[in-house]
């Protein structure tokens, strides 16, 4: 009795099975049998032929910031402070890093003390050389009356040589001052030149934002190493960005400077865009070359993938209209109206986007018939009557 029971109640839930299939036909994108239904009635019908049109061409491309900087310190030093993480916004000027400056400020105290010493030598040269021209301008006088006396023979020639002797030492004097004071004024000007440059470097322990932005990378931390050079964080303007795309060689002469050109983010995001860089070089290995597009808008990140979309020149295109498009199961279809009227969901590779028409690229031939109205009531295998 038991095994009975057991196989009956296995019948019943196969018999439920099947008339819950049945009842599941003539669904959109499930075959129906031809006269099991009444046929769709005033249904559109149009045949498809390529035509001559703007053609569309596509490459894929990678979104980046237009300006990402690898900040690096100028100093060696230890990392003593790192107030920013992957993800802080910072301004332009924020403090980004702090690195040891104990060798640096001993380096900039001895810049100050050779300055200070620099300038007292200058003032001491200053005040030599003030002595000294005024002794070779006395000198230079005394001289003047001497030599009018000797010429009147009122004073011995013994004594106006010494006189004239004097004059040449005092004026010999006055030149060495002046030389002894362009020297310390030359060491003054270095020492205070070390002075600045221990003064910049200083500065430099602290390291800020080029640019307002966004921390996309930290390859330190508190403790490390600093070495000039070598990035401490990765920085980017979040305001500006640009897609990078590999085109093929064949469309070198299709694009320029300046172009208006369109680019597509998934999930079928599009945003005007502007060429603004063309790399004239074709990579050997893929037969394309780097084109770079300015782009705006929210939510852009670096590593985005996208596709740089520009017109490709007049060519021969399969078009259908949007609204013959059904999706089903996650593809898109249109359904084909066979020569006895019965419409069959046939599977289709849409492209480029036109107004109200879209680019079929495989999927059906040129002639076929389409339906392209009362889509919410067909289903593959429904029989319909075309509208006259």
């Amino acid at each position: 009795m038991r095994e009975r029971d057991t196989v009956l109640a296995a019948v019943l839930l196969l018999v439920l099975f099947v008339l819950a299939t049945a009842g599941c036909r003539g669904k959109s994108g499930t075959s129906v049998p031809p006269g099991a239904r009444p046929p769709v009635t005033g249904v559109e019908v149009v045949a498809i032929a390529p035509s001559a049109e703007e053609t569309m061409a596509e490459a894929p491309g990678t979104v980046r910031a237009s300006n990402i900087a690898m900040v690096a310190s100028q100093v060696m030093g230890r990392v003593t402070a790192l107030p920013v993480s992957e993800g802080s916004v910072v301004e332009k000027g924020a403090l980004l890093a702090t690195i040891d400056d104990a060798v640096v400020r001993a380096q900039q105290a001895a810049a100050e003390a050779a300055v200070a010493e620099a300038e007292a030598a200058r003032f001491e040269a200053d005040r030599a050389v003030s002595q000294a021209g005024a002794g070779a301008s006395l000198a230079e006088k005394t001289y003047a009356r001497y030599k009018r006396l000797h010429e009147d023979n009122a004073v011995a020639r013994q004594l106006f040589e010494e006189v004239e002797t004097r004059r040449t030492v005092a004026v010999q004097e006055h030149q060495r001052a002046l030389e002894r004071r362009s020297q310390a004024v030359a060491r003054f000007v270095q020492a205070r030149a070390q002075a600045n440059a221990a003064r910049a470097m200083l500065s430099y322990t602290k390291v800020t934002a080029p640019f307002s932005g966004v921390v996309t990378e930290k390859r330190t931390d508190v403790g490390s190493m600093a070495v000039p050079g070598v990035p401490l964080l990765v920085l980017e303007d979040r305001g500006r960005y640009r897609l990078e795309a590999a085109v093929p060689e064949v469309y070198l002469s299709r694009l320029s400077v300046g172009q208006r050109v369109e680019v597509t983010l998934d999930p079928g995001k599009r945003i005007p865009a502007a060429v603004s860089q063309i790399v004239p070089v074709v990579e050997p290995d893929s037969r394309t070359f780097l084109v770079k597009a300015d782009i705006r808008g929210p939510g852009l990140r670096t590593g985005m993938y996208g596709r740089l979309r520009f017109p490709a020149g007049k060519g021969t295109v399969l078009a259908v209209p949007r609204a013959a498009i059904s999706r089903a199961g996650g593809y898109d279809g249109v359904f084909v109206v066979t020569p006895d009227n019965v419409v069959r969901l046939t599977p289709v590779r849409t492209g480029a986007v036109a107004g109200d028409r879209i680019e079929i690229l495989s999927g059906i031939e040129p002639g076929s018939r389409i339906a392209v109205s009362s889509m919410d009531k067909l289903a593959d295998g429904v029989r319909v009557e075309p509208r006259k």
